[in-house]
């Protein structure tokens, strides 16, 4: 396992509080110190190890929890923290099917670069994409030939020239022949530099503003722990840095000082390199890398497990809905949250929707991923006042997202359904009742409520 020294130590701290019957102060402070000599241990910065761990101290002990238990939350806050400081948020998708595109690997001497091309060549030929492999490298002898020795094993058509002394002509000559050759996918390896070699770093931008690449990507060696960031930051601003590649992470003892270096310059990490054969290299998700590190493989069922036990509707988004100012804008936030943390067809009853439509419920369900769509081609005015959206508007919105009217007026109906059930509370508000007349309401919910009601006199 990647980082197994620091992933032992930190599964052993996470075991001793799965197993205590209550979690008090002495076992959130033991567990503190643990964090902080398994990640000390690991060369992650003392002051970032500092921060991290009076964050998850200050929130354990004082946060106040509605139905989650305390050991589970712990190790969400231990999971959350672990994230912001070893791995920052998934690297967006760059590559495109069906298009042309082009990766620009950069990095310093010696970080592992050329053998990483390999390596991206396989993953990504191994996704059903066409792939090429360019060498730029006039500076090193062999690095053509090492390349191609390594595309070879894995059937992957090498490009470059190795009596072109210009870097810049082999980028944009060899580019523009792969492209020509039907290749969908060109991973360009360029020579290694250090951020005092002016001269290469200048030939660098030249190599990025002449391909226009999909995506830069920067090569760190895990070996060099807390010094990487000074390497990242360079080339950060020096290129339009896409996101990072660490390698080498096996079996040091630096690579939690490399990937909190890493995301401390807020490029994501794409990938980690786990060894020295071409097929050593993993896609790098912060979720599953941690959960594997504390030894806790479902971690995500875990984070959504406290996520729903803590589920509360936002406070501004009920006003506006006590106020009649609800918009499908609204609607659709609301939704998308609670889409992660649970069934929406329990949180309409939190509020109060026994009386709808189950078929609605599923149906909220099962099309909210097109609502973003429909809604991106919806105007300021019609998400504010969806009671203009007539046929000819559905007849726009329809072409524009690329749904069918049933898809509309199913959303539509919904936010009536959702207006409806406000509109009965109001009426009972103003009639004196109290939360009990509104059927079904959550007591959780009715209290929430009802203080809005007291707050905002609705």
């Amino acid at each position: 396992m990647v980082l197994e020294t620091l992933g032992r130590k930190l599964d052993q701290a996470i075991r001793r509080i799965r197993r205590l019957p209550k979690i008090d102060k002495d076992a959130i402070n033991a567990l503190i110190q643990d964090l902080q000599r398994a990640l000390i241990s690991s060369d992650v910065k003392v002051e970032l190890v500092l921060e991290m761990t009076e964050n998850i101290r200050k929130k354990g002990m004082n946060t106040e929890l509605q139905r989650a238990k305390r050991k589970d939350f712990i190790i969400k806050l231990v999971h959350d923290e672990l994230i912001a400081t070893l791995g920052g948020q998934p690297a967006p998708i760059r590559i495109k099917s069906g298009k042309k595109n082009v990766i620009l690997l950069v990095g310093i001497q010696g970080s592992g670069k050329t053998t990483t091309v390999g390596k991206l060549a396989k993953y990504y030929k191994g996704k059903g994409l066409k792939v090429a492999a360019i060498t730029t490298d006039t500076w090193r002898p062999g690095a053509y030939e090492q390349l191609q020795q390594l595309t070879q094993q894995i059937d992957v058509e090498c490009f470059g020239d190795p009596a072109e002394k210009n870097a810049v002509k082999i980028a944009v000559k060899q580019a523009k022949k792969a492209l020509n050759e039907g290749f969908d996918l060109l991973i360009v390896d360029t020579a290694g530099r250090h951020k005092e070699e002016k001269e290469l770093m200048e030939e660098m931008q030249k190599i990025e503003r002449a391909l226009k690449p999909n995506e830069v990507m920067l090569v760190i060696d895990g070996t060099l722990g807390q010094q990487a960031y000074s390497q990242a930051e360079v080339f950060s601003n020096t290129t339009k840095l896409g996101s990072i590649i660490v390698t080498k992470l096996d079996g040091t003892a630096k690579g939690g000082g490399a990937l909190s270096a890493c995301a401390a310059t807020n490029a994501p990490i794409r990938f980690i390199g786990t060894g020295e054969k071409i097929e050593d290299l993993e896609p790098f998700d912060p979720t599953d890398f941690v959960g594997t590190l504390l030894g806790i493989p479902n971690i995500q069922g875990l984070i959504e497990k406290v996520q729903e036990a803590e589920a509360t509707p936002d406070p501004e988004m009920i006003k506006r809905m006590m106020h009649g100012k609800f918009t499908l804008e609204d609607l659709y936030e609301q939704l998308k949250t609670f889409r992660k943390v649970g069934k929406f067809r329990n949180i309409l009853s939190m509020m109060g929707g026994g009386n709808i439509p189950e078929a609605l419920k599923e149906d909220a369900e099962k099309n909210i991923e097109r609502w973003r769509v429909v809604l991106d081609s919806m105007t300021s005015l019609e998400k504010e006042n969806p009671k203009i959206i007539k046929k000819s508007r559905k007849r726009r919105i329809s072409i524009g997202s690329g749904t069918d009217y049933s898809t509309i007026n199913r959303m539509l109906d919904q936010y009536n359904q959702m207006k409806k059930m406000m509109k009965n509370f109001l009426q009972l508000r103003k009639k004196g009742k109290g939360m009990g007349a509104m059927p079904g309401m959550n007591k959780q919910m009715a209290q929430l409520m009802g203080r809005l009601g007291k707050d905002f006199k609705f």
